[in-house]
């Protein structure tokens, strides 16, 4: 009986053994191409890594590890001064399990890198920069490198071509480390091919000084920097993308980038009448369009206020014509020693547009509401302008020196109705209007940077000189018929205004910085500056009545001055820094003395003031590991009013509603606070985010109002309040499942805002609150399928203290789903359906919900098949809407404009491209 129990056993045994799995590799170094005896290969298991087993390789570099029970496990491999490497790996119960060669790069040249294959993706770690290899994430044939990023853990895209980044906005687009047609970071993400990349790294840029000292300062931005393949340096590559349909319908786009060596060349051309004004032009904001304001950041706290960038925008209301060019170039020659880069842009923009509105007023003890009409006719046109020479004279010494310009003219004409009663829907106005005006407008802005690197880490030495010049020109008329009603007699009064409006207005500013850096031990620094601004601004706003004659002679003194406006600004800046591996602090503050000089030419008029002002600072930020951190900023500024804001002349452009000037304004100061914690987990592809602000502001430059209740007409004059606050915060938590190819991400955010003004001589406190919640779920199977669903939901509430019995309370809510069939690799179909549905007010009762649903179908073509016919239909259900709705401290409005509505088209796109290392395409 034994002998059989022993044969058992051991038939049991050795089933058992042949059952379970093995793993074997072997270990090699990069550098020297030389096998590596005596590595550690530990096997963890996945789901806590805890160590199962580990071995070393032989002489030959080899190894093997048996007897290994099924599962999920993590390979790690050390080698000492080699980074080590880490890689999953799926265990079947009869697997042996071939990982082929490991490749393990030195310390030296990679600081704690960690390489990732997941399947068949690669993600790596470089110190604090984040690599993705482009060609281990799938994308369809001829996607672009938007496309590509959508699939990159921790990266998303939204619809307007936003990027985030492990839970930032990425601000800056590189190609080959250098910038791409000037700020506009989607020329390259909504343009370039993503089978031209070969890298994808995702990073923190320090700011210019912080690069050049060695010392963080806390301030980066996020950016990414797009490598080329080799063989994509050494040829040319483009898109061309024409597509026509009927009434007239066009979008035409076409792109070519060639590159020899470190040389760049790219141009682009668009031509659309469907809403495409450009590669980025809906962000007006990196243009400078429809704010006065701009920052300087050489300057710390202090905000200069120069004139409007009138830059060719379209926002999607009224039905567009656009036309758009630019030529970009760079390169480095000299051992790198010099770079230029240089780029040139052109936009002109013809819109017709008409639009209703209904507005309510909000009063002490009534309210008002005005209903308009108004059509309108714009054209602009705009050269950008952009140049860049970086020298590095020797490893300490180097001079950088940048020009930025513009140049534009505009022509609009515009024509409205408008009705005002109350409650009672009792007329109280009426007005027909007509507007035109025509002009040219400048920006020039150019910097000059030397820096000088001491033998002593951390002793630098910077200079920075920059110079700025707008300008703006127009000639404008106005012609106006206001009718009031006698709030007892009910007799209408008609008044005429028919003037012709000449409009000059130049600001000069030159200013100049010296920074000194000095280390006072290994990890704390000292950073002394003196600074200089000047600041010289000049407004001729005349108005003249037409005359019997017919002619525009008659000066109207209530609508006419000239205006000069000087502010000189000296400061020094005393700033404390505490660098280590993770933590980054700093504290300090700059000191300015500021000198104010007005005069009015008209009156003969002068007022001269001066302030000493503080502008503290202070960062801290700390660095779990490379993937998560938490920084907190708090950051002190003034903001100095405008020349429009204080020049003392009524802007009658529409005679119901005056704005007039105030010399006396002072300026306003702001504290703000911010935080932010990000945490990434680069094997697991999740992430976490918070951020969050807080600002209060003293002086803060607003408005009183004074509205007249018999005649409707109402006059707003600039002046400082107090007890004003504004605040931020939210957060988004993203994940990968990987098993099912599908991610999620979840987001809820809150806007909070106090602001005190003066309507009709009672003081009025409006609060606002607009909380929101957001989700984005991504599902797709390769080169099968793909589908994306982004619910949203907002709320905004607001309570203003001079009507308590006004609601202004109301949701909205957006639903997305899009998606894309592909069939037999040449057919595809694709679709997207947002819904957006607002909930009615008691003012705003009307329906304006709206499902726009696009799609369309495409048969590719040509060898690896670069190029597709496609036919798209957009807005197939005929319901789009243009629509719109504002809240302020005195006043909610809604307007629905003339939009795009359904059209089609038929294109031909084709992405071509020929290498200098490949074969020549045969595409035509």
């Amino acid at each position: 009986m034994k002998p059989v129990f022993a044969v058992i056993t051991l038939f049991i045994s050795v089933t058992c053994i042949g059952q379970k799995a093995s793993i074997k590799g072997t270990v090699r170094d990069t550098l020297n191409k030389q096998n590596l005896s005596n590595a550690v290969i530990a096997l963890l298991q996945s789901k806590d890594s805890v160590l199962y087993k580990f071995t070393r390789t032989n002489e030959n570099g080899s190894f093997e590890l048996h007897d290994l029970l099924k599962g999920d496990y993590l390979i790690m491999v050390t080698y000492p001064k080699f980074a080590d490497y880490i890689t999953p790996v799926l265990l079947d119960s009869i697997s042996l399990k071939d990982v082929g060669n490991i490749s393990l790069t030195t310390k030296a040249k990679l600081l704690e890198e960690v390489i990732v294959k997941q399947k068949i993706a690669a993600v790596r770690m470089h110190g604090d920069t984040l690599e993705f290899k482009a060609d281990s994430f799938k994308v369809k044939q001829g996607a672009n490198v938007e496309e590509l990023l959508k699939q990159l853990p921790g990266i998303s895209v939204d619809k307007d071509g936003k990027i985030t980044a492990q839970g930032k906005e990425v601000e800056k687009i590189l190609v080959d480390g250098d910038e791409f047609f000037g700020d506009d970071p989607t020329v390259a993400t909504k343009n370039l091919q993503s089978d031209a990349v070969d890298k994808v790294q995702v990073f923190d840029k320090k700011s210019d000084q912080a690069a050049f000292t060695g010392i963080d300062d806390g301030n980066s931005k996020k950016t990414i920097n797009l490598k080329l393949k080799e063989d994509k340096k050494r040829g040319y590559f483009g898109k061309l993308d024409l597509g026509g349909g009927p009434d007239g319908k066009y979008d035409n786009s076409a792109m070519f980038n060639r590159f020899r060596a470190k040389q760049k060349v790219s141009v682009y051309g668009i031509m659309s009448n469907v809403g495409t004004t450009g590669l980025n032009w809906n962000d007006r904001d990196r243009y400078g369009g429809g704010d006065e304001g701009e920052y300087n950041e050489d300057f710390d706290g202090i905000v200069y206020y120069g004139s409007e960038d009138n830059s060719p925008n379209f926002n999607g209301e009224g039905l567009p014509k656009s036309w758009a060019a630019g030529a970009n170039y760079s390169d480095k020659f000299n051992a790198d020693k010099q770079k230029l880069n240089g780029s040139y842009r052109y936009n002109k923009l013809n819109v017709e547009a008409q639009n209703n509105s209904l507005s309510q007023s909000i009063l002490p003890d009534t309210t008002f509401f005005t209903k308009s009409t108004d059509n309108s006719t714009n054209s602009r046109q705009k050269h950008f302008i952009n140049g860049t020479y970086d020298f590095q004279i020797d490893s300490g010494l180097s001079v950088k020196v940048t020009v930025n310009g513009s140049m534009g003219q505009f022509q609009n004409a515009s024509n409205s109705n408008s009705r005002t009663y109350d409650i009672q829907d009792s007329t109280i106005n009426q007005s027909v209007q007509s507007n035109s005006a025509n002009g040219d407008n400048q920006k020039w802005t150019s910097t000059l940077l030397l820096r000088k690197k001491f033998e002593k880490i951390g002793r630098t030495l910077s200079l920075n000189l920059n110079d700025q010049y707008n300008s703006d020109n127009s000639t404008g008329y106005l012609n106006a018929i206001i009718t009031t009603y006698d709030p007892i007699t009910r007799v209408p009064k008609d008044s005429l205004t028919d003037q012709m409006k000449l409009t000059d207005t130049k600001v000069n500013a030159f200013g100049g910085k010296l920074s000194y850096t000095e280390p006072l031990s290994k990890r704390i620094f000292a950073e002394i500056s003196y600074g200089l601004r000047i600041n010289s601004s000049t407004s001729e706003r005349l108005s003249y009545n037409k005359s019997a004659d017919g002619k525009y002679e008659d000066l109207s003194q209530a609508y006419s001055n000239s205006y000069k406006y000087d502010v000189t600004t000296n400061t020094g800046g005393l700033f404390f820094k505490y660098n280590s591996k993770k933590l980054v602090a700093g504290i300090g503050s700059d000191l300015a003395f500021q000198n104010f000089n007005q005069r009015d030419k008209v009156n003969n008029a002068s007022f001269e003031r001066n302030y000493v002002n503080l502008f503290p600072r202070a960062n801290f930020n700390y660095k779990f590991n490379t993937t998560t951190g938490f920084s907190i900023n708090y950051n002190g500024s003034t903001r100095q009013p405008s020349i429009y804001q204080i020049q003392p002349v009524a802007s009658n452009d529409n005679p119901l509603v005056i704005y007039v000037g105030n010399p006396l304004l002072k300026q306003q100061f702001t504290h703000s606070i911010s935080f932010n914690y990000n945490s990434f987990k680069v094997m697991k592809d999740y992430g976490f985010y918070m951020y969050g602000n807080i600002s209060t502001v003293a002086n803060n430059i607003t408005s009183t109002q004074y509205t007249d209740l018999a005649t409707g007409k109402t006059v707003y004059q600039y002046i400082n309040t107090n007890g004003n606050a504004n605040g931020y915060m939210g957060g988004n938590f993203f994940t990968n499942f990987k098993k099912i190819n599908m991610r999620l991400s979840f987001g809820a955010s809150m806007n909070y805002s106090k602001y005190t003004s003066y309507v009709n001589l009672q003081k009025n406190t409006t609060q606002s609150y607009s909380p929101s919640l957001r989700m984005n779920v991504t599902k797709y199977k390769d080169e099968k399928w793909n589908i994306s669903y982004n619910p949203s939901i907002n709320f905004n509430g607001s309570h203003s203290t001079i009507n308590t019995g006004v609601n202004n309370n109301y949701w909205s809510t957006s639903q997305n789903i899009s998606g894309a069939v592909y069939i037999k690799k040449k057919f595809e179909i694709g679709t997207d359906v947002t819904g957006q549905f607002r909930q009615k007010t008691a003012t705003f009762d009307q329906n304006n919900n709206v499902i726009l649903w696009n799609g369309y179908l495409g048969y590719k073509l040509l060898k690896d098949d670069k190029a597709m016919i496609k036919f798209s239909a957009h807005d197939l259900l005929n319901q789009n809407k243009g629509y719109y709705r504002y809240i302020s401290n005195t006043n909610i409005m809604e307007r629905n404009y003339q939009t795009i509505n359904r059209y089609f088209l038929l294109s031909f796109v084709w992405n071509f491209s020929k290498s200098a290392m490949t074969t020549p395409s045969t595409n035509p």
